[in-house]
């Protein structure tokens, strides 16, 4: 019986429908994105043993916070999962379907010249139309693309927030700063009350609204640290730290300018927001659906090997006992074309869907940059405004109000709402300061990528 031969050519079937394809996606593997069973494990032991606890440096800045949040953040470990999760897809759409191995050893078998058929078996193998493998392989490229965009539009968000809940917090610091010190002030100008109306020149009045003024002081500074207390909270919660954790006060900054044209900003934002690149990969992704439902409108090919076990004792006189084999081929049908047209008319409403998509979310980039960019001049104005010339003439008006006062040239109601309106200046220049930074970050997160300030060499 020529048995060898037939058993190698089956081995070699089954050998090439379950050796893994090399498809143009191949450098995903290279580069990492799929990662084997060990692996994984491995990371998954490593999220295991996460510490939520990490010591902040008392000179942390908002970089220090972003790198944190951009290592730690629970939202941006899950989407890079995701991107590997997804990478897996490829190597699954473009390998082969197993082969099927069928035996048939029961029954009524036929009876040949040869003997009686004992045992018959089968190995058979699909083999898509050419093209449809790499067809599918570039559809799930594309949703890793995708994938891969959204994690990076979760790594702007995270690092946006993080920058919005330390300026918040940076504001509440420097009010608190601000009213402590302007309390003390405060409280000097009623002890030069209190000596006057020990001399008799001025009335108790003054004293007790001097003490109404320290009480409304104190009613603010309650204000002020919960909201210390809760853009602390936030800050902890984007870098993965206990809500209530200590957090340093961080140092007084001054102004650290930007100059961008418009035109720049959305020539930049096209080619880096990550919106923007989403819908483009899908709308490869439907492009590509496009063509493997073409491609579906081709049969595949099917190829069997066959060998039966013949016995050496047949009806015949000559029966020699020589086993059977056949190599046979066979192709699918495809002639249910209201299928195939559906999934061709899907993949073009899919086209027309992406690129209205893709206007719409231009035309919101566009605006948002243009908002970010309109807001961040205006802050950046005032903050100048309010730095140069107005907190100057403030603080003037009060050294000039305070020695009218001792000198019995000035009502102490109009020493009292000249401290107010530089506690008030103080306070808007820090506020408008956050807010500068506030619709800095939002314009860094539209654009789609960290963006020079004026003080910064140009790349």
């Amino acid at each position: 019986m020529s048995r060898p031969p037939a058993i190698l050519a089956a081995c070699i079937v089954l050998t090439a429908g379950c050796a893994p394809t090399s498809g143009p996606f191949s450098d995903l593997i290279d580069e990492g994105w799929l990662v084997n069973l060990d692996d994984t494990r491995a990371a998954l032991a490593t999220v295991a043993r996460h510490e939520p606890h990490v010591v902040i440096p008392e000179d942390a800045t908002e970089a220090d916070y972003v790198r944190l949040a951009l290592e730690r953040n629970p939202a941006i470990r899950a989407a890079n999962q995701r991107v590997r999760r997804l990478a897996q897809r490829i190597p699954q759409a473009e390998s082969l379907d197993d082969p099927v191995v069928r035996f048939a050893p029961f029954g009524e078998m036929a009876q040949t010249a040869a003997g009686e058929v004992g045992l018959m078996t089968s190995v058979s193998q699909k083999l898509p139309f050419p093209g449809k493998l790499e067809a599918r392989g570039r559809i799930a490229a594309q949703e890793v693309a995708g994938a891969a965009q959204e994690l990076q539009r979760i790594r702007l968000a995270v690092v946006s927030d993080t920058r919005l809940a330390f300026w918040s917090y940076y504001d509440a610091a420097r009010a608190i700063e601000v009213t402590e010190r302007s309390r003390e002030l405060l409280t000097q100008i009623r002890d030069v009350a209190e000596s006057k109306l020990k001399t008799g020149t001025v009335t108790q009045q003054d004293v007790l609204r001097s003490s109404l003024e320290l009480s409304n002081l104190d009613n603010e500074l309650i204000a002020l640290r919960q909201r210390l207390t809760t853009s602390q909270a936030m800050l902890n919660r984007l870098i993965d730290r206990p809500i209530d954790a200590a957090l340093p006060v961080p140092e007084a900054r001054d102004l650290d300018q930007i100059t961008f044209s418009l035109a720049e900003l959305l020539a930049e934002a096209g080619r880096a927001n990550p919106g923007l690149r989403g819908i483009r990969h899908r709308i490869e992704g439907f492009r590509e659906r496009l063509s493997l439902a073409k491609l579906n409108r081709w049969p595949d090919l099917n190829v069997s090997f066959n060998y039966n076990l013949v016995d050496r004792e047949g009806l015949s006189g000559v029966a020699n006992g020589d086993d059977q084999w056949w190599v046979s081929f066979g192709v699918n049908l495809p002639i249910w074309t209201h299928r195939l047209d559906a999934a061709e008319a899907e993949a073009i409403r899919g086209l027309l869907e992406g690129t209205a998509s893709l206007d719409d979310e231009q035309n919101r980039i566009a605006f948002r940059v243009q908002d970010a960019l309109a807001r961040a001049e205006s802050h950046q104005r005032q903050v100048v405004l309010v730095r140069d010339v107005i907190l100057q003439q403030a603080r003037q008006t009060v050294e000039a109000s305070m020695s009218g006062y001792r000198a019995g040239r000035l009502e102490f109601l109009a020493l009292v709402d000249n401290w107010r309106k530089l506690l008030d200046v103080q306070l808007m220049y820090h506020h408008i300061l956050s807010q500068f930074e506030k619709s800095f970050a939002e314009l860094q997160r539209t654009v789609g990528r960290d963006l020079p300030r004026a003080s910064e060499e140009p790349k």
